[in-house]
Order: C-alpha cells, then sequence, then structure tokens
C-alpha cells in the first residue's frame, strides 16, 4: 500500500512537470510565431493611420523614404550649405506632436541640439536631418518603429505613437 502511494504521488509529480514543459514549450512557440504576427499588424494599423491622416490634411505632400519616414520639405525656405551627415552637431528647433494635434514636446526659446546618429533622439528625425541643410524647415510623419516604438518615452510619448514633428535645421556644426 505504501509503494502505492509513493507509485500514485510519482505519476501525479511527473504528469505535472510534464504538462510544465508543454506549457513553457507553448510560449516559446507564440513568442517566436506571433510577435511577428503583432509587429507586422501593427505595422499594417499605423500606415492605415498615417494615410488617413494625409487623406484628411490634402495640403501635405509627403515623400516617402524606403524606411516608412514621411517628410516634407517647407516650399518657402531655401536651405544653405551641404545636408547634415552623421557625426554633425545639429541645432534645432522642434515641436513633437501626435496625429491627434497633443503637443509632446515643443522647444520655445531653448535650441534643441545633439549629434547626430549618436543621441536618444528618435531615428526618424536623425534620417530626416540628413535630408536637410541648415536654415530648411520640415514636417515629418514618423511611424512608432522610427520613434518610441512599443513602449513610448514613459514622459509625453505613449506607446505605439506615432508622431507629427515640425523640424528647423537651424545650424550645422
Amino acid at each position: 500500500m505504501k509503494y502505492i502511494g509513493l507509485l500514485v504521488s510519482f505519476l501525479i509529480f511527473y504528469s505535472c512537470t510534464q504538462g510544465n514543459d508543454q506549457v513553457q514549450e507553448e510560449s516559446k512557440d507564440w513568442s517566436l510565431d506571433h510577435s511577428v504576427d503583432f509587429n507586422q499588424e501593427l505595422h499594417k494599423r499605423e500606415e492605415l493611420a498615417i494615410e488617413i491622416y494625409l487623406e484628411h490634411h490634402k495640403d501635405l505632400n509627403m515623400i516617402q523614404t524606403g524606411s516608412g519616414l514621411r517628410y516634407q520639405l517647407a516650399e518657402n525656405r531655401v536651405g544653405v550649405g551641404p545636408n547634415a551627415r552623421i557625426g554633425d552637431r545639429v541645432y534645432l528647433d522642434l515641436k513633437i506632436q501626435l496625429l491627434d494635434g497633443h503637443v509632446c514636446y515643443e522647444t520655445d526659446s531653448i535650441v534643441d541640439q545633439f549629434i547626430l546618429g549618436m543621441s536618444n533622439e528618435e531615428s526618424g528625425l536623425h534620417e530626416a536631418l540628413q535630408l536637410m541643410k541648415k536654415n530648411e524647415k520640415a514636417r515629418l510623419i514618423v511611424p512608432s518603429y522610427l520613434a518610441h516604438g512599443l513602449l513610448g518615452d514613459s514622459e509625453q510619448i505613449p506607446p505605439q505613437a506615432i508622431l507629427l514633428i515640425d523640424v528647423e535645421l537651424l545650424s550645422i556644426n
């Protein structure tokens, strides 16, 4: 009788550990397969939101880069000198908002500055600045994967936020 109780206990313990292995294996499958599907679905939703925004703002005639960044240079501003390059210190006036118009950040009287390609600024902003010359202004639409991604910036920019950025490149050093 004592051995039967031990055998039953062992079988129950063994079946529980087998179930855990299966659950762990299923979670690995989810993280590999479903995360790709999730990112593709998120990308489609963002593209749709951007297209709807552009449909309602017909005055915008944006160019789309291979990364998905959309930009439009201001026609009334003539740039001076070469385009900004990685490693240049750039000085700019900046307004970052969500597509619904909520302003997240804005340089009022303080000029924003950073080294292009070597800061925590949105990668879409780095990309756009390399298309600009000193004195140019641009409007950007930056998908979340070129901005702050799935988490946001934990301050003003929410998770999965598409950003509308107005930028003026004041100086390049």
